[in-house]
């Protein structure tokens, strides 16, 4: 678990300094390489998935554990994460990057992401009252 905990960590903190001190030349080159509407399209699909994955665990269709909610939510940030980077806002993209983390995470460790961001920031996980199907 320490491992793969410090792997995402530095993951993170990797990604978050490549954007931030890239910022302009990164969008430039998404502008001209990809152009905005692809940008947009791509920030639209994210949402749709980032969505669709929290609908299915909440419905009960995914387990908030699953592979597939972690990768549906995973694919759905990185769209949300470019989309709002390609913008400038940078507190959304923050978010993405964290919220990815999160999902890596659960990937390798089968876990929710609650327990994913309480393992990232070595806090002990929030519990959560209500349904232990959902905890």
């Amino acid at each position: 678990m320490g491992l793969s905990v410090i792997s995402v960590g530095i993951g993170i903190f990797g990604s978050s300094y490549l954007l931030f001190n890239k910022t302009k030349q990164l969008q430039t080159l998404l502008d001209e390489k990809v152009g905005g509407q692809v940008i947009e399209a791509i920030g639209y699909l994210g949402g749709a998935l980032q969505l669709g994955a929290v609908m299915a665990v909440s419905r009960g269709w995914l387990a908030n554990t699953s592979t597939t909610y972690h990768g549906l939510s995973l694919i759905g940030s990185s769209g949300l994460l470019t989309t709002a980077f390609y913008h400038g806002a940078m507190a959304p993209t923050l978010v993405n990057v964290i919220w990815m983390g999160m999902n890596v995470l659960g990937i390798m460790e089968n876990t929710t992401n609650t327990q994913a961001l309480g393992l990232l920031t070595d806090k002990i996980p929030i519990q959560i009252q209500g349904n232990p199907d959902l905890a």
